[in-house]
């Protein structure tokens, strides 16, 4: 969430294979808190696709490529993070809303 508060138009969160990590539960602790953090963002007016948790095995560069690839793509069709716009054109905030009342 930091990442994007701090204008991140983005983020992939990669971890270990489903089963497979030696810090047994963490890969499946990160994916419930991407998931969570997903519902925020959705409630908060973000698309949700801006976030995202991909599981591979740390031999698998080819396949990371690709995720990443897919993920700059996705990111590009949405455009900017919705936060810089804020702060590039504070005009176009609806009158009597302050950025103190968006951003705490």
């Amino acid at each position: 969430m930091k990442a994007f508060e701090n204008g991140a138009d983005g983020v992939l969160v990669a971890g270990c294979e489903e089963g497979s990590c030696h810090f047994s539960e963490g890969n499946f602790l990160a994916k419930r808190r991407v998931n969570y953090a997903r519902q925020i963002l959705a409630e908060a007016g973000f698309e949700s696709e801006r976030l995202r948790m991909v599981n591979l095995g740390a031999a698998d560069p080819g396949i990371f490529v690709g995720l990443v690839e897919d993920m700059i793509k996705t990111v590009r069709e949405l455009g900017p993070n919705p936060c810089k716009q804020a702060d590039a054109a504070p005009e176009a905030m609806p009158e009597g809303i302050t950025e103190q009342e968006i951003r705490p």
